[in-house]
C-alpha cells in the first residue's frame, strides 16, 4: 500500500486517560503505510504532550495545535491537511481493532466509501457488535439496496464517521457542520452517502467504540442540548428527503425511519421541557416545533397552555409507545409553561 493512500485523522481534546491506548492501536496495525494527523483542539490536560511525543518518535504522526473549536472543527482541520487517497476518523478515546487497516484495505476495490463493523463497549465491557453481513460492493441502482438495508437496521452503522474510509476526492468540499454539537457526525455521513457513487461493506470488526459511563446522558437536559436538538432535526429531515429522492425505491422505508426519529425527538424535547424550566419553554419554540411536525403530515392531537393561549399541536404518532409518551409528559409540560408565564 502506498504511503499516500490513507490519512487517519484523530481529534484530541482532554483525552489523556485514553489517548495512548488509541495511538498504540494505530501503531499495532499490521501495515504501516499511512499518515496520522493528530489535531489537539485546545486541550488543557497532558494530551498535547502525548501527541507531541508520538509525533517526535514516529514520522508518520503529525500534530497540529489549535484553539478549542469543537470536534467538528478539529476533524475539518485534519481534512484540510489530509494527503491520503482515503481518509478515516478515529476518536481519541476509542481504538482500532487489531488488523483493522489491512481488513479494510483488502476489501476496497476503488469504491468511494467503505463501511466496517465495530464493537460497542460500556466501560471495558463489550456491549454489542454491529457489522455488515458480508463484503459487498454497491454502485448504480444497487446503492438503494445499501441505503434501505441500513435504514431497516435503524442506521446503526451510519451514526458516526468512524469505522469507515472515505475517498478524499469523493468528499470534495464536504465538511462537518461546526455550528452543531449534536449528531453533526450523522449529518456528515448521510451527506456523503447522498453524493458518493460506490460503497463497499467490510464484515470484519475494525473499530472499538467506548462509551464511558460517566459521560452517558451528560448535558442531556441543558438549554444547549435542547437548542442543538431543535437545530438538528430539520437539517436531518431535509437530508433524508434528498436521499429518498436519490433512492426512490426506498422512500417508504425512509419515511418510516423518519417517523420514528421524529417521535423520539419529540419525546426527548418534551422530557427536557417537562423536567426543567428553560428559555425555550415559550410560544415561539413550540410553534416552530408544531410547524415542523405539521409539514411532515402528522396526526394525533394534544394541547398545552402557554399563558392564556391554548395551542392545538398536531404530531405524527409513529407508534402507541410514542402516543403514551406524549400524554405522559403533557402534565409536566403544562406545569412548566405556567411557571414561564
Amino acid at each position: 500500500m502506498d504511503k499516500n493512500r490513507l490519512t487517519i485523522i484523530i481529534p484530541v481534546y482532554n483525552a489523556e486517560d485514553y489517548l495512548s491506548r488509541c495511538l498504540d492501536s494505530v501503531l499495532d496495525q499490521d501495515m504501516d503505510s499511512y499518515e496520522v494527523i493528530l489535531v489537539d483542539d485546545g486541550s488543557t490536560d497532558s494530551s498535547p504532550l502525548i501527541c507531541d511525543r508520538y509525533s517526535a518518535t514516529d514520522p508518520r504522526f503529525r500534530t497540529i495545535h489549535k484553539p478549542n473549536g469543537g470536534v467538528s472543527s478539529a476533524r475539518n482541520a485534519g481534512l484540510n491537511l489530509a494527503k491520503g487517497e482515503y481518509v478515516m476518523f478515529v476518536d481519541s478515546d476509542d481504538a482500532l481493532a487489531p488488523g483493522a487497516l489491512q481488513s479494510m484495505i483488502s476489501c476496497l476495490n476503488g469504491e468511494d466509501f467503505l463501511v466496517g463493523g465495530f464493537i460497542e463497549y460500556i466501560g471495558d465491557i463489550p456491549h454489542r457488535n454491529v457489522a455488515p453481513d458480508a463484503s459487498v460492493s454497491y454502485s448504480g441502482d444497487a446503492l438503494a439496496d445499501f441505503f434501505e438495508a441500513n435504514v431497516r437496521r435503524n442506521c446503526e452503522m451510519l451514526d458516526a464517521p468512524w469505522a469507515k474510509m472515505y475517498r478524499r476526492k469523493a468528499l470534495g468540499n464536504l465538511r462537518f457542520n461546526e455550528t452543531l454539537s449534536y449528531a453533526e457526525d450523522k449529518l456528515f455521513v448521510f451527506e456523503f452517502l447522498a453524493s458518493c457513487q460506490s460503497i463497499m461493506t467490510c464484515p470484519e470488526t475494525v473499530y472499538n467504540y467506548y462509551l464511558r459511563p460517566g459521560s452517558l446522558g451528560s448535558d442531556i437536559r441543558s438549554d444547549r442540548h435542547l437548542s442543538q436538538l431543535h437545530a438538528f432535526l430539520p437539517l436531518y429531515a431535509g437530508l433524508l428527503q434528498k436521499l429518498s429522492l436519490r433512492f426512490p425505491s426506498s422512500i417508504k422505508v425512509a419515511s418510516l425511519y423518519h417517523r420514528d426519529l421524529v417521535g423520539r425527538y419529540i419525546c426527548r424535547v418534551l422530557n427536557i421541557l417537562a423536567t426543567r424550566r428553560t428559555q425555550y419553554c415559550n410560544k415561539e419554540f413550540i410553534g416552530s416545533l408544531y410547524e415542523l411536525m405539521r409539514a411532515d403530515g402528522n396526526s394525533g392531537v394534544f394541547s398545552v397552555r402557554m399563558g392564556q393561549t391554548v395551542n392545538m399541536m398536531l404530531f405524527k404518532i409513529g407508534s402507541p409507545a410514542f402516543t403514551e409518551s406524549v400524554y405522559r409528559f403533557t402534565s409536566g409540560l403544562v406545569s412548566c409553561f405556567k411557571k414561564n408565564k
